[in-house]
């Protein structure tokens, strides 16, 4: 996995999220920011952040399958998660991410 650590990050399957996480369905000001990261046959296909993971794995249906394994962290800054979104879309290249993928591509923060 390109030197990524994950062993500290809560895993889970599609279905234990949705199981788990089903109390933010209602919520909108969630303060904390969700790192994840969703894996198909033991790749990455997808990096992304949110502040609601119950809604952003229902929305991700064609993206995460019943076999996808989800890995996140919760994190309070919302700058420092941005960052490391960008630092592991780098480093894994997900097939479903575009962004900071390519090299003459605008950015959100200057390394």
């Amino acid at each position: 996995m390109n030197a990524i650590r994950i062993e500290n990050w809560e895993k889970y399957s599609r279905r234990e999220v949705l199981a788990n996480y089903k109390s933010l369905r209602h919520v909108r000001d969630n303060r904390l920011y969700f790192l994840y990261l969703i894996f198909d046959a033991d790749t990455c296909v997808y990096v992304g952040v949110t502040s609601n993971i119950f809604w952003r794995v229902i929305k991700h249906k064609d993206k995460c399958s019943a076999d996808s394994v989800i890995y996140f962290q919760e994190y309070q800054d919302k700058e420092e998660v941005l960052k490391l979104e960008k630092y592991y879309i780098r480093m894994l290249k997900p097939k479903f991410n575009s962004r900071y993928c390519q090299p003459d591509q605008l950015e959100l923060f200057k390394d």
